[in-house]
């Protein structure tokens, strides 16, 4: 994966976090439904996000 496409997955990944959090401040009672579409757009850009985490984690420092 390239570093913009990299880029473009946490920018996706950050707007459907926004998107929940949303629907959840304007929810009446606290919860809040979604349907199976998002559920595994979620899914898949928390596990792509993750899976960007270690691949950080893996990569050497090399600002020392």
């Amino acid at each position: 994966m390239t570093y913009e496409e990299r880029l473009e997955q946490e920018k996706a990944y950050k707007e459907y976090e926004k998107h929940l959090a949303d629907q959840f401040e304007h929810s009446e009672d606290g919860e809040f439904k979604i349907s199976n579409e998002e559920s595994k757009e979620w899914e898949y850009l928390n596990k792509t996000n993750q899976s960007l985490d270690i691949a950080d984690e893996d990569e050497p420092n090399t600002n020392s």
